[in-house]
């Protein structure tokens, strides 16, 4: 996969960088020769002259001025990746036991973060983007985006249980109520395809424990209309700018 060379959103954001890495971003100069405009007393931060290399500034709230010119960060690129998620692999960005990550999958510059989870064991699709706003809107509830899966089972799943299943089921875990799903049978009640509205944690395990299966195997098959095509597990594209913007309309066409 090609890289980009746009800026990460860390840099876009209001966490605090380094001086010298700051003034390389926007342009002035290297990293080591923004130390030597710095020690120099050609850089100012909010009106005072600083001379210390290891001070640090937040992108759009400190003003820095070198030359007379107030700096600021060029606007980050959005992209949009689609990730065919493999199994044992995490969506969080940090984790404590050093587990493998989604993030180390996906070759770029830009700090891109998953829409919603997948649990470790769950394998497919994966939406990521470091596009906070429509993210927060795919996520929101009243979205309504579709997300499919292809649960395998333990034992095979009776057909009468199936009004259950799909028509808002109490949890018994929590006592949770789930929304009315789709569903279909497959492999003689072997494989069972679930498509939800909503993301509770874990949910279509538990809505299958709820009725007395396991799942052995759990694959996200699509996400608001994406299909994984080609991309085999591991792998992962750009999605089309079509794509996207069937996602910025509310999903992109089955």
């Amino acid at each position: 996969m090609k890289k980009h060379s746009t800026l990460t959103s860390e840099t876009n954001s209001n966490a605090a960088i380094r001086i010298n890495k700051y003034l390389a971003l926007c342009g002035v100069a290297s990293r080591r020769a923004a130390d030597r405009l710095v020690e120099s007393g050609q850089v100012m931060v909010n009106g005072t002259v600083e001379r210390a290399l290891g001070i640090t500034v937040r992108p759009g709230i400190d003003e820095v001025v070198v030359g007379g010119k107030i700096l600021a960060l060029p606007e980050e690129k959005k992209v949009y990746i689609l990730l065919n998620k493999p199994r044992n692999y995490i969506t969080t960005n940090r984790d404590e036991k050093n587990r493998e990550k989604v993030l180390d999958l996906v070759d770029v510059r830009e700090r891109v973060f998953p829409v919603g989870r997948l649990d470790r064991k769950t394998t497919g699709l994966l939406l990521l983007t470091n596009d906070g706003e429509l993210a927060h809107r795919l996520m929101h509830p009243s979205s309504g985006v579709d997300k499919e899966y292809l649960a395998e089972l333990d034992t095979p799943f009776q057909a009468k249980q199936l009004p259950v299943l799909t028509g808002g089921m109490r949890l018994k875990d929590t006592g949770e109520k789930t929304n009315p799903c789709k569903a279909k049978i497959l492999q003689g009640g072997l494989q069972v395809v679930v498509t939800l509205h909503e993301g509770k944690n874990h949910q279509v395990r538990r809505m299958f424990r709820s009725l007395g299966y396991e799942v052995k195997k759990l694959d996200r098959t699509a996400y608001a209309g994406l299909r994984a095509g080609k991309l085999r597990r591991g792998e992962w594209r750009y999605l089309t700018s079509g794509e996207v913007e069937q996602l910025k309309q509310g999903g992109a066409s089955p």
